[in-house]
């Protein structure tokens, strides 16, 4: 393995943590090989990738407790005047756990408001959140054997004070077992940002939805699944088959699909963005029609965003 692997494979096992959080492990552990420079010897000094990433995320982990002792004093008062104002701060960092068994879900239904969510690959379906307080987190399953997900609910302003002793990104990990099937997909964000590592989930139909924030999927595969992308970013690698809308304001959806590019057929209509479906790119104010709607169809509209199908 080389350098560039393993650092690769540490990135993406520390997902669950903010933006902030990972370029600075990743920024520590280039620079400790550039100063070691001995790249093997680094490598069996730190362990596997995986390894570290746990060490890692834990020492993240307990710098947040660090920073929730630090805000309380020893009799459990609150060392502010601000009584309320810190009680909010130590009630943002819980940390909550849910797991729920592969054979009980049959789909899936996730809403994200201003938050960072992982998605990655497990043993059974759990839900970790940190920075989050409780009553802002709906988790449950229903009877229609539904795993619901959300956490729209708006945070308390004193999150984003710059006055704030400790400001903690709320983040959200979801763990999805391998190769699970579900018969309906539903997930959206709104200001915040979901990335996936790869996994592999299937799904009869689906509905997926970016406002303002950015999501990245990789190994969803899928019936019917429509799209809607706002202001934001969407980028979706997988498989879609049926008739499928997709709908993009302002913003920038990519959309990479496994498939025979002849089975597939599509309408646009565009406004000042961009479309490009494999070869073929319109741009500025037009409409595409086909008359021969094949089985696998898609149905674009583009307004001032852009929109890129390629199918392989």
């Amino acid at each position: 393995m080389t350098r560039e692997e393993y650092l690769n494979e540490l990135k993406s096992s520390i997902m669950s943590l903010t933006s902030d959080e990972q370029a600075e492990a990743i920024q520590y552990y280039t620079d400790y090989f550039e100063e070691a420079d001995d790249d093997e010897k680094v490598m069996r000094e730190l362990g596997s990738p995986q390894d570290l990433a746990k060490t890692i995320i834990e020492k993240f982990a307990n710098a947040l407790v660090d920073t929730k002792s630090a805000d309380s004093n020893s009799d459990g008062k609150d060392s502010s005047s601000e009584g309320n104002f810190e009680q909010d701060d130590r009630r943002s960092i819980d940390a909550l756990y849910f797991e729920f068994a592969k054979h009980e879900v049959h789909n899936l239904s996730m809403d994200f408001g201003a938050a960072e969510v992982a998605l990655i690959e497990g043993e059974k379906y759990s839900i970790e959140t940190r920075g989050l307080p409780e009553e802002s987190l709906n988790c449950y399953l229903n009877k229609e054997g539904t795993l619901v997900v959300s956490n729209t609910r708006r945070f308390n302003l004193n999150f984003w004070s710059h006055d704030r002793r400790s400001r903690i990104v709320p983040r959200i990990l979801v763990t999805i077992p391998g190769n699970a099937v579900v018969e309906k997909l539903r997930i959206s964000v709104g200001a915040g940002k979901l990335v996936s590592r790869k996994i592999c989930l299937s799904c009869h139909s689906g509905n997926i939805n970016v406002g303002a924030g950015n999501m990245v999927l990789d190994g969803i595969f899928g019936g019917r699944i429509d799209m809607r992308c706002g202001m934001g970013n969407l980028d979706f690698k997988g498989s879609i088959t049926g008739s499928v809308n997709l709908d993009c304001g302002m913003g920038n959806a990519k959309l990479d699909l496994k498939g025979d590019p002849k089975a597939y057929s599509y309408d646009a209509k565009v406004g000042l963005g961009d479309f490009r479906f494999n070869n073929e790119k319109k741009s500025g104010v037009c409409q595409i029609y086909n008359n021969q709607k094949l089985e696998n169809h898609f149905s674009v509209n583009v307004g001032m965003g852009s929109v890129s199908i390629k199918i392989n």
